[in-house]
């Protein structure tokens, strides 16, 4: 506390930034914090400044962008767009992205990595990438063969061996023949296109029999040899039965992890519209082969699977929100005594369900999904308990949950931040990188600070790593490929596409302890103390009580540097240091007041570091 001429004057400092809390009354929102941020974030100082830009690198067009990934094939690193009803990829050396594949479902998809190659789900097809060339797997004879049964004789029987493919119209019957029998009997009848082949003790004969394909045999002009006492089959036939609306299970699927047991080595698909509450589990290392059987029924059947989370060795299932049914299913994979695979699926917890199937992502170690009351992590610490979820975006929540776009929302992990796209430009943002919060009403459960973004049309992400470099893309609905600018060091990194980005960093609206009594903010000693950079400037208001906001000062700053100069604003300053703007206006009798700190500017570097204002305190206020 100063004093001038017997007048006490006192201070406010704003300083040690935290993120934003939309969720507080702006006249009781901490000190550290703000009730009004725009495209903010903490520096590695913790400190508020304005984001990274991004520009468009790709204008593809005919359609919305509806799933993008990127993955090392060998030596080359290639990248993948699902765009209206086409597939593209690019690599560092393409001038274009290169059409792949067209006649695409054309809506939102996604994809994995699994065995050196890309799964993509798009809600007609699954797609298989091998760096070079796209298989639909769905309309494909490319998949594996499964051995339904063994130990057949040539009139029927057998052992049932393994399950039918969704995927494909092939199967294969083995037989032990008698050295009599010409007819041998398949386990069903024969498609009317397709190859049937035939081996008899290993070799594959080619002639000499015949199919019947509505009887479902193979008659043979000389029986088969019986094999030796001991010996195993030793006649195989392969043949097309295609089961109608099996390769649809799997076609119509719209969304796809990756599992197993002890390992990362099948893929879960589910989204089906049509089977809301099933999914389906491939087989080990090879996800051509999903059997008919691997389905497993979560929960009740009108209540849709929305997405999954890896929690170690368990595979958290989220579904929509409801009333009725648990929202969050755990399911753990074991070995039977004969080694066979076994998926068993708890329920977990009632009430706490996601909103969109792309709103899924990590923060750091923690599996997060976007419910109707915020975003929440799948923690693994009280499976016994059920409770399995903890809301993390508490500053966030009263903006968030508004959000009309809420339903299409999609998220992403880049650099240690959840970013949330919600349509219209918005994104949210969880930092991990801050130190975590903790409110009395949470019960030990932290809470991440957040930030508010627009500007940024992205209706779905792709991060590509490069050693410790994250470098985050992502998709317009017009067909556009984006990139953020973090690889830029200079100011164009603070560009939107070439426009500029409104970045705002306000205080609470503050009554200094005392709304009953009338302050006046003295004409010395109000400042802000903005982040130096090569080119910075800050436009200050402030907002008395009810009145409408008022501008008192503005302030910008240029450093010198060789690698970037401009004649248009050529300056010889090397001082790097922060940059003070003194407000020189006196507001006077306010009961409450804000201060607002905006920079508008194309290309400028923004940050602020402090906000002090000095006031006497008067009468007390009348009303």
């Amino acid at each position: 506390m100063a004093s001038r001429s017997g007048v006490d004057i006192k201070t406010t400092i704003y300083n040690t930034f935290k993120g934003v809390d939309f969720s507080t009354d702006p006249c009781l929102v901490d000190r550290r914090r703000s009730p009004l941020c725009t495209n903010m974030v903490a520096d590695s100082g913790g400190m508020p400044e304005k984001r990274c830009g991004w520009r468009t690198l790709h204008k593809v067009g005919g359609g919305a962008v509806h799933g993008m990934w990127t993955a090392r094939f060998g030596e080359a690193q290639k990248s993948v767009a699902h765009i209206g009803t086409k597939l593209y990829s690019w690599d560092d050396t393409a001038a274009e992205p290169v059409q792949l594949m067209t006649g695409l479902h054309d809506g939102r998809s996604q994809g994995v990595l699994l065995g050196g190659k890309l799964w993509i789900v798009t809600g007609g097809e699954l797609l298989r990438y091998d760096g070079t060339t796209v298989t639909d797997i769905t309309a494909s004879d490319d998949v594996y063969i499964p051995v339904t049964v063994i130990a057949r004789k040539p009139a029927g029987g057998g052992e049932p061996y393994e399950d039918i493919n969704l995927l494909g119209r092939y199967r294969e019957n083995r037989f032990l023949a008698d050295g009599t029998s010409t007819v041998y009997q398949l386990d069903d009848v024969i498609d009317a296109e397709g190859d049937v082949r035939v081996w008899v003790n290993g070799v594959e004969i080619t002639s000499g029999w015949t199919a019947d394909r509505t009887a479902g045999t193979v008659t043979f002009a000389a029986a088969p040899e019986a094999p030796a006492a001991g010996k195993e089959d030793n006649v195989r036939i392969q043949y097309p039965h295609t089961v109608s609306g099996y390769a649809d299970r799997i076609g119509k699927c719209t969304i796809i992890t990756a599992y197993g047991i002890n390992a990362t080595n099948r893929i879960v698909l589910s989204g089906n519209p049509e089977h809301p509450n099933l999914d389906w589990t491939s087989a080990v290392n090879d996800p051509t082969y999903i059997p008919d059987l691997s389905y497993s029924a979560v929960g009740l059947e009108g209540v849709a699977i929305m997405g999954y989370c890896r929690i170690g060795e368990y595979l958290g299932i989220v579904k929509e929100e409801n009333a009725q049914d648990s929202s969050v299913w755990i399911r753990k994979g074991t070995l039977d005594s004969d080694g066979k695979a076994v998926f068993t699926v708890q329920a977990a917890l009632a009430g706490v369900g996601a909103v969109s199937t792309g709103c899924f992502a990590n923060l750091l170690d923690e599996p997060m999904f976007v419910s109707g009351t915020g975003i929440y992590a799948l923690v693994s610490s009280n499976y016994a308990s059920g409770r399995v979820t903890q809301n993390r975006s508490w500053y966030l929540n009263a903006m968030l949950t508004e959000e009309r776009g809420i339903a299409d929302c999609t998220a992403v992990q880049w650099n240690g931040m959840f970013l949330l796209a919600v349509g219209g430009g918005v994104v949210y943002v969880l930092d991990g990188r801050q130190e975590r919060s903790y409110r009395r009403a949470s019960n030990s459960d932290y809470i991440y600070e957040g930030y508010y973004w627009d500007g940024i049309p992205a209706v779905c992400w792709m991060v590509r790593k490069d050693g410790a470099d994250e470098h985050l893309y992502f998709g317009t609905d017009d067909g556009r490929i984006c990139r953020f600018s973090s690889d830029w060091d200079d100011m164009r990194r603070f560009s939107d596409d070439g426009k500029a980005i409104e970045a705002i960093w306000a205080t609470r609206v503050d009554d200094d302890g005392d709304a009953t009594v009338l302050k006046t903010m003295i004409k010395r000693g109000a400042s802000v103390t903005i982040k130096p950079h090569q080119k910075t400037s800050a436009t200050v208001y402030v907002v008395k009580d009810e009145d409408a906001e008022k501008l008192v000062a503005s302030g910008y700053r240029s450093i010198f540097n060789w690698d970037d100069i401009d004649f248009t604003d050529f300056t010889f300053e090397t001082y790097d240091g922060p940059t003070d703007i003194m407000l020189n206006t006196k507001v006077k009798k306010y009961k409450r007041l804000q201060i607002i700190v905006v920079n508008r500017e194309n290309e400028q570097g923004f940050g602020v570091f402090a906000i002090t204002k000095h006031y006497v305190a008067g009468n007390f206020a009348k009303r």
